[in-house]
């Protein structure tokens, strides 16, 4: 009954974004004075990064700023290009179908979640200066008893320099998103699922929730993205990210399935940088029983990102 009707709503509106996901962006022009941001994250970055991959405070941290970069990068006529300009529109339509207040955006604190984050935070610029408000992005935390101190440290500070308005939950992950649902009148979830995932199979870039969780639209803006294109994006525009990500690790999870990634190994027992993993289908490799493949130079990229 209820049920049934709720998600026949959503596929409803589903249906009507992929309609109008095809419509292209338009060109804004960005603001004269940049803010800068000054926060733990970012030193930390800048600590641990050589001056080519660092973070660009005054830019990353200015949303407009960052939403006429990623516009002018759409507008090559590539497939990294293609990617962007899909991944922003995908963003763009869940702000127009469902307003800033009902979407949340999921922030794990890895390598994908950092990605919609902010491709979230460009799209909600944008939507800002055509609404005449600015509301504050919502993003969702899941705790868990194993999290990598590191990857809280980096959710924590990301929170903070970006001001991002957090809800975070513990135990089991439907009833946190009941909880979202029914306290914020959450009505979608911006996702970093990708091809590849476990669970990626059969979804679009809107999907309805599972049977058994509670009604909700699925947004994955990054669903057609591949392991490289995700490292391009994050370094190519300088976004901050978990320093696991230097240390070897390209799959981030609980403490106790999670190692450096074994493709990255290098013969002093070192490890190289998650983005030098050429074989993007080798990114799980480090999480629980996977195959643990010996470092070749297939496996070994030249650190371009892709």
């Amino acid at each position: 009954g209820t049920l049934m009707q709720e998600r026949g709503r959503l596929l409803l509106l589903a249906l009507l974004a992929a309609d109008a996901n095809s419509r292209t962006l338009r060109p804004t022009r960005a603001p004269t004075d940049a803010r800068t941001a000054s926060s733990p994250l970012m030193a930390m970055h800048l600590r641990r990064s050589s001056s080519a991959e660092c973070a660009d405070v005054r830019t990353c941290s200015d949303a407009d700023a960052l939403h006429s970069r990623l516009l002018q990068r759409a507008a090559v006529d590539d497939e990294f290009g293609r990617s962007i300009q899909s991944a922003l529109s995908t963003c763009s339509q869940a702000l127009r179908l469902y307003g800033p207040a009902g979407v949340v955006t999921s922030f794990n604190g890895g390598k994908d979640a950092v990605a919609i984050l902010h491709l979230m935070r460009a799209a909600l610029a944008q939507h800002a200066r055509e609404s005449g408000q600015a509301p504050r992005l919502r993003v969702i935390f899941f705790e868990q008893k194993e999290e990598f101190v590191e990857v809280d440290a980096f959710v924590r500070e990301t929170v903070s320099a970006f001001d991002l308005d957090l809800v975070s939950y513990s135990g089991n992950f439907a009833d946190g998103l009941k909880r979202c649902i029914e306290t914020h009148g959450s009505a979608a979830f911006v996702l970093g699922t990708r091809v590849g995932d476990p669970n990626a199979a059969g979804q679009q870039f809107f999907w309805p929730s599972s049977d058994w969780m509670p009604p909700f639209m699925r947004v994955n803006p990054i669903l057609d993205w591949q392991y490289a294109s995700v490292w391009r994006l994050l370094r190519e525009f300088n976004l901050p990210f978990c320093k696991l990500y230097l240390d070897g690790y390209t799959s981030l999870g609980k403490q106790s399935n999670t190692r450096p990634n074994p493709a990255l190994r290098r013969s002093d027992g070192t490890y190289a940088s998650a983005w030098e993993l050429r074989d993007g289908a080798l990114e799980r490799a480090g999480r629980g029983a996977s195959p643990v493949p010996a470092p070749t130079n297939a496996t070994l990229g030249s650190g371009t990102g892709g």
